[in-house]
């Protein structure tokens, strides 16, 4: 299956419209055994994910699964402290990936040292694979040309279609990169029509009425139509990142996601007519609440 388990939520109070908090350990334990049941083979993960790593090595279901996480090349630790420290929280003697979370700190020539030391731990097979979590197809562009990388984290959502622009997928197929998108539901904002209505998204209810009239028209709920985008529109991409609170709001996103590959979506023109550059809007971390 193309989705992987996001996993945010399974050490802090995450996204803007979980209302549930953080998820506790008997949650997880019955999420991670219906992923595993439903053939979501790779857990998405980070050390800033406050207990997250912990809670999935102490879950029994670590090992079952792919694991990829995200270091910084701005920490006080060393990257092989690290990486370690990921190990050990997860029980796992491997990791089918590190990212860099953060970007500018790649840019200078500590940021190459970084990366040096995490392709030595890759040479010792600790680590499979290396990427980074960009925003903007130019930082892709930046760091592709900068370092060798196997994976790229990047947003994609229907307002948010910049990586899977025919530029970038020809960047990506060129450099043997592979694509894992994230922000697939712009933090539950293309879920939810109430939060659109908060006073922040105010300047841009011309969207969301072009939005929620084509999901009107498709008849159908605002789950299935938001992960069609990556059932349907996305087929280069190796995984779509989804996170959620609960085993049935896990069963809701495996069901929904069988029902988007089947959605009859209306034209490209339609389809493209939603994309915005608005980085006020596609880029939660300038929200202002």
């Amino acid at each position: 299956m193309k989705l992987a388990l996001g996993t945010a939520q399974f050490g802090l109070n995450y996204g803007i419209s979980n209302d549930q908090g953080q998820v506790n350990v008997d949650e997880i334990k019955q999420m991670l055994t219906l992923a595993k049941e439903s053939c979501i083979t790779t857990l998405d993960t980070a050390l800033a994910y406050g207990n997250s790593e912990k809670n999935i090595g102490t879950s029994g279901f670590s090992n079952h699964f792919s694991v990829i996480t995200k270091i910084s090349a701005s920490s006080h630790l060393s990257i092989e402290e690290q990486v370690q420290l990921s190990l050990s929280n997860l029980q796992r003697d491997e990791l089918d990936a590190v990212l860099f979370h953060d970007f500018d700190p790649l840019l200078n020539n500590a940021g190459k040292n970084h990366f040096k030391q995490l392709e030595a731990l890759k040479d010792t097979g600790i680590i499979k694979r290396i990427g980074v979590s960009v925003y903007t197809p130019e930082q892709l562009s930046l760091l592709s040309d900068m370092y060798n990388l196997d994976i790229v984290q990047a947003p994609l959502n229907w307002l948010d279609q910049r990586f899977i622009q025919p530029e970038v997928t020809n960047l990506l197929i060129k450099k043997n990169i592979k694509l894992h998108a994230r922000s697939i539901f712009l933090q539950g904002l293309l879920l939810q029509p109430e939060i659109q209505k908060r006073a922040y998204f105010s300047q841009f209810g011309h969207l969301f009425s072009k939005y929620n009239a084509i999901i009107e028209e498709l008849e159908c709920d605002y789950l299935t139509f938001a992960m069609a985008i990556v059932a349907q529109k996305a087929p280069h991409i190796e995984s779509a990142v989804i996170g959620c609170c609960s085993k049935n709001q896990l069963t809701q996103l495996i069901q929904r996601y069988a029902d988007a590959k089947n959605l009859k979506l209306p034209s490209d023109d339609v389809l493209n007519s939603l994309a915005t550059s608005e980085l006020a809007l596609i880029n939660p971390s300038l929200w202002v609440s």
